[in-house]
Order: C-alpha cells, then sequence, then structure tokens
C-alpha cells in the first residue's frame, strides 16, 4: 500500500527548571560578588545585619532591581532574571559601593532554536516508516503522530501520539525508524531547546 507522510518540524522553546543562586550579604561584601546564571534563574541576596541594600547599577534612568533603601534590619531579597533580560548587570550597596560593595550578574540567554531542514519520510513496511531531517544543533526531538490531517490542536494536544524521541548527538542528519504505526498520516518533529 502507497503512503503520503507530512511531516511537520516545530521547535518548542521549553521551560526549564529555573535555579536559586544565593548571595549572602555580610560586612561590606556580597558573597559571592560576582555570579554567572541562565535566563529565567533567581538571585536571592540575604542580609543578616549591616545597613544595606541591593541596587542594579547599569547607570540608567530604568533601574532593572532594586531591593529598597538601605536598611538596618535583616531581609532578603529576590529577583528573577526572566526573558528577555541577558547579559551583565553590575549591582552595589548604595551606602558602601565607594567602599567597593560591589558585583555582577552575568545572564546566559539560551540559544536560538533552530528549524531543522530536509524532511524525509520512507515508509519501510505498512506499520513502520523512518523519517531523515538535518539538525542544524544537537538536542532532543519529540515525533508526535495523527492519523487526523485536520487536526486543529498541536502536539502535545489532544489527538496527537508520541511516536518517538530521538537524541540527537551531532549536528547533521538525524533519523528514527517509527514501528507499530496504524494509520498515522501526519508526523511532527518538535525540538526541545530547553536549556
Amino acid at each position: 500500500m502507497n503512503r503520503v507522510g507530512i511531516l511537520l518540524v516545530l521547535c518548542l522553546m521549553g521551560v526549564s527548571q529555573a535555579t536559586v543562586h544565593t548571595v549572602n550579604i555580610s560586612g561590606l561584601t556580597f558573597s559571592p560578588a560576582n555570579i554567572t546564571i541562565q535566563q529565567g534563574d533567581t538571585v536571592r541576596w540575604v542580609k543578616t545585619a549591616g545597613v544595606h541594600n541591593v541596587r542594579e547599577s547599569g547607570g540608567g534612568a530604568d533601574t532593572v532591581f532594586y531591593s529598597g533603601a538601605p536598611t538596618g534590619g535583616a531581609f532578603t531579597y529576590n529577583f528573577a532574571f526572566n526573558a528577555p533580560l541577558s547579559g551583565v548587570f553590575n549591582y552595589r550597596c548604595d551606602v558602601h559601593f565607594g567602599s567597593g560593595m560591589v558585583g555582577t550578574v552575568t545572564v546566559n540567554a539560551p540559544p536560538p532554536c533552530l528549524d531543522p531542514t530536509d524532511l524525509t519520510i520512507i515508509w519501510e513496511a505498512e506499520d513502520q516508516v523512518r523519517l531523515y531531517w538535518q539538525a542544524p544543533q544537537v538536542g532532543h526531538f519529540d515525533i508526535y503522530s495523527t492519523p487526523d490531517p485536520t487536526l486543529a490542536t498541536t502536539p502535545p494536544g489532544p489527538g496527537w501520539t508520541l511516536a518517538a524521541g530521538v537524541d540527537v548527538a551531532a549536528i547533521g542528519q538525524a533519523t528514527t525508524l517509527i514501528t507499530g504505526l496504524s494509520g498515522e498520516l501526519l508526523f511532527v518533529a518538535i525540538q526541545d531547546c530547553t536549556p
């Protein structure tokens, strides 16, 4: 039997598990003063004593983060560096920056999710298909299938079946063999670009 299949490719910018990074405020120092985090992570500044605050000091009128006026009591200040924030953010204690109480938060943005190209479907038997594509970057691909070409939802929504998961370890041609199919006509490869 001749079968026609359609392969669509979508990039999914997944939500990664955010991390909380703690910076302790003690004496006239932030510890660690300079940290590197991923976009979506949170920095938690914790002060137990002294008169301090935390202020982004990029020099612009729009301060990105600010814990408030310097205070003598203990405080915990959290700031989530969500998209589109990325790059280097200098910060300081307003009272003690002249004494060197400064730091930096470097926020790494995730790499772009690039679309695969040269998609090919080959039916090898009545119930199995081999999919080929050019992967422009390494990562994980989930292959979803459906027999309904008029389906109005997108995977992994209702009507879609997870047919395979493929970890691509090198840039170049990627392939997978899917077996046990029964009437699937539409295939979607979703690249999970979660950093």
